[in-house]
């Protein structure tokens, strides 16, 4: 099925690039760097007596971080990987986790493919890789999809809406329906 004109455009920047620093994150979250690496230095900042110990710690640290172009974080949802229609992993299995990451690093994304109802995504790679993404709820966030260069977000949403704005305003603020192309 035909994608909705804001997904091609945004994607369509990226097709063709292999990613990198695929990898697990926190819970089921598995994130892509595309493009040029750029570094991003977060200075200390004041701890907060309402804190944790371990949050404070972090907070009075620098950190530095190594991200893309183009980020992609697949967030809130429930993925699966195959290879060449086998399966490698998914988000439910956490022995499987760091597998499906290794398969996707450094393949091209070819093609993404956004199915409206139930909303899912097809994120399809090069060399045989493709990443399906699902709603493990009916509202939460599927996967963010940060562009550097524009400083927007593109986020999809479980029920099948999603919002492209920049990066300093609230997902919330504007959410609009799915509207494949075609249809």
């Amino acid at each position: 099925m035909p994608i909705d004109p804001v997904f091609e455009t945004v994607f369509r920047k990226i097709y063709g690039l292999p990613c990198w620093r695929v990898a697990p994150g926190h819970g089921s979250f598995l994130t892509f760097e595309f493009g040029e690496p750029h570094l991003e230095v977060r200075e200390p900042e004041p701890t907060n007596p309402k804190y944790s110990a371990k949050m404070n710690r972090d907070l009075a640290s620098r950190r530095v971080f190594i991200h893309g172009d183009w980020h992609l974080w697949i967030y809130c949802c429930d993925w699966k990987v195959l290879s060449k229609g086998k399966f490698v992993g998914k988000s439910t299995s956490a022995t499987s986790y760091q597998r499906a990451a290794d398969l996707l690093e450094g393949q091209k994304l070819i093609r993404v493919e956004i199915i409206a109802r139930p909303c899912r995504t097809v994120f399809e790679f090069d060399l045989g890789g493709v990443l399906e993404t699902r709603p493990y709820d009916p509202a939460s966030e599927q996967w963010m999809f940060f562009d550097r260069a524009t400083d927007k977000v593109l986020t999809l949403r479980a029920d099948g809406f999603f919002s492209h704005n920049r990066s300093d305003v609230a997902a919330s603020q504007k959410w609009e329906p799915i509207q494949l192309s075609g249809a």
